[in-house]
């Protein structure tokens, strides 16, 4: 009888190996299908001298339109743009969304990492556009409203094996060459500000401060506010600081041009706390920063301005509510998702489908980045 019994309890374990096997397989061969989807955009035709990325972080579709709810109308990062679709946001997960340092990577170097590692996997660096800029004498910025030590600005400008390696991210952006970093983290950078101004960065937490002949830049802010109305030297706005890293680079470029990354990093925070009100706020911030990046950049001219987002926050649900009617029960989950995301382009390109891997818009910057017109 118990010689039965174990042949029974075996075969069942024999089963469950080998259900779970052609299970995990499964998911492996799925995984690896998605990466081979090909990041060449080969109609891509002209040049820019300058690019400009913006990322929303954690947006997605429904906090666009919840927005809209409240702004009255459809944001001018829609209306602006001369072409608008959708990007696909997966990593090398094999279940399960991204993190933001692997949508972050995909977005700056054009490859699929693991959750949580930095422009890096299996421990080779892989290099980024904004090094690709630095090469090719471009200049270069990272703005980002919760700090530049963030997953979302680290994976344009440092190398690690994981987004909370803060010493590494920050010894390999005081090497990386990038002439300005903007954002928040006053306390954290505060700490390291001697290590910062050997590096050779101007430090500065007030935009006094802000000094357009220095060779390289590094602010930082308490906080950045939502509304310029409440906004000072030493709060300022997110669309406040991007507008004066534009001028700087635009300056500090001469004919070579620049690179800048521009994150709005709490729409991501408010969606994982499932708060409608904060959430709403930064993403109406983050429409008055496109906005005026897209003001600047006609008024410099010669520059492709990308806004999308790095990956969906929340699963946010909205069916038409009015801006009354909006409360924090609409979003369904406190983490990720593996909802596309909107992307809006505000300079003709050709070429581009409606539905992008986010790796394609790593293409994209990098074709420009490469084809941009002779100093």
């Amino acid at each position: 009888m118990k010689k039965k019994i174990l042949i029974a309890v075996t075969a069942v374990v024999v089963c469950a190996a080998l259900i779970t096997g052609g299970v995990f397989g499964g998911l492996v061969v799925a995984r690896n299908n998605r990466l081979k989807t090909d990041n060449e955009l080969t109609g891509l035709t002209g040049e820019y001298k300058n690019v400009i990325l913006l990322i929303g972080d954690g947006m997605g579709k429904n906090h666009m339109k919840a927005g809209e709810a409240v702004y009255g109308k459809d944001f001018e990062m829609r209306t602006r743009a001369v072409m608008a679709g959708e990007a696909m946001t997966f990593s090398r997960a094999l279940t399960g969304p991204t993190d933001s340092a692997a949508s972050a990577t995909a977005l700056s170097t054009g490859v699929k990492v693991d959750n949580g590692e930095i422009a890096r996997h299996k421990g080779e660096n892989i290099k980024s556009n904004m090094e690709l800029a630095v090469e090719n004498g471009m200049a270069t910025g990272v703005i980002a409203a919760e700090g530049v030590k963030g997953a979302t600005p680290a994976g344009f400008s440092a190398h690690a094996d994981d987004r909370n390696d803060l010493d590494d991210i920050l010894a390999t952006q005081l090497t990386s060459k990038i002439d300005l970093f903007m954002g928040g983290a006053k306390e954290y950078y505060d700490e390291h500000a001697e290590k910062i101004e050997n590096a050779g960065y101007k430090y500065f937490t007030d935009m006094n401060d802000f000094d357009n002949s220095a060779d390289k830049l590094w602010g930082v802010f308490e906080e950045l506010p939502t509304d310029s109305e409440k906004s000072n030297s030493t709060a300022p706005t997110l669309a406040q600081i991007s507008v004066a890293a534009i001028e700087y680079l635009d300056e500090k470029s001469g004919d070579n041009g620049f690179f800048l990354m521009i994150e709005e990093s709490y729409i991501d925070k408010m969606s994982h706390n499932n708060d409608m009100d904060e959430m709403l706020a930064h993403m109406l911030a983050y429409n008055d920063t496109v906005n005026a990046v897209l003001d600047i950049a006609e008024e410099i001219g010669d520059t492709l301005v990308i806004a999308t987002a790095d990956h969906e926050t929340g699963g946010l649900e909205y069916n038409g509510e009015t801006a009354a009617a909006l409360n924090d029960k609409m979003f369904t989950k406190t983490h990720h998702t593996k909802a596309n995301v909107p992307y809006f382009v505000y300079s003709k390109l050709d070429g581009v489908p409606e539905t992008l891997n986010n790796t394609q818009i790593a293409f994209i910057c990098r074709y420009y980045i490469t084809n941009r017109p002779a100093a």
